[in-house]
């Protein structure tokens, strides 16, 4: 697959303020960025619940978490799936963070990480089967371009990934976060 544009115009700079936004965890609660003040935060956005690269970053995330949670640093895996399946897919692969739901997708466009790719036919037809993806007749798709921010307590992006691959995504983002925000006082 490959990508041919960002559809939305936003570009959010390191050192600057993240958009607010209003999601809905998987316990049906509201998560809003004034509740992530005072720890930094991991917000990634991904393309669907149980789909394969999905599941490979999610469990890598799983795999590595005791290492933001040392750092008092929440995750936050994002998507447009609804609340059951979030609820299916964490508890399939045991998942220790949230997982959101961006009803109106206002968050993901926000953030400027919903883009359009160029498709292969045996790649259509996987997208089109996993994803349940409306692939163009020109195999155009529109989707989720897998992507993380990296905040600090103040809601700054501090660091940002976007397209990424799946594998070994997590253990990049903790060694951004250790880099970050671990700082080590000798006396």
């Amino acid at each position: 697959m490959e990508l041919l544009r960002y559809l939305t115009e936003r570009d959010i700079q390191v050192g600057a303020r993240i958009p607010d936004f209003i999601l809905v965890d998987q316990n049906n609660n509201t998560v809003r960025l004034r509740d992530l003040a005072g720890s930094p935060a991991v917000l990634y956005f991904y393309p669907k619940d149980g789909s394969e690269g999905c599941t490979v970053e999610a469990c890598e995330f799983r795999d590595v978490y005791d290492d933001f949670k040392e750092l008092d640093c929440p995750v936050y895996g994002i998507s447009p799936d609804g609340l059951e399946t979030h609820n299916s897919f964490a508890a399939e692969h045991d998942l220790p963070f949230n997982l959101c739901v961006d009803p109106d997708k206002d968050m993901i466009n926000n953030y400027g990480v919903m883009a359009e790719y160029l498709c292969t036919d045996p790649e259509a037809e996987y997208l089109r089967t996993t994803y349940s993806a409306p692939i163009k007749e020109d195999n155009k798709l529109t989707m989720i371009a897998r992507s993380t921010f990296l905040i600090d307590k103040d809601g700054i992006l501090v660091h940002k990934w976007m397209n990424v691959n799946f594998r070994g995504h997590a253990s990049s983002v903790r060694d951004q976060l250790h880099k970050s925000f671990k700082f080590d006082i000798a006396f």
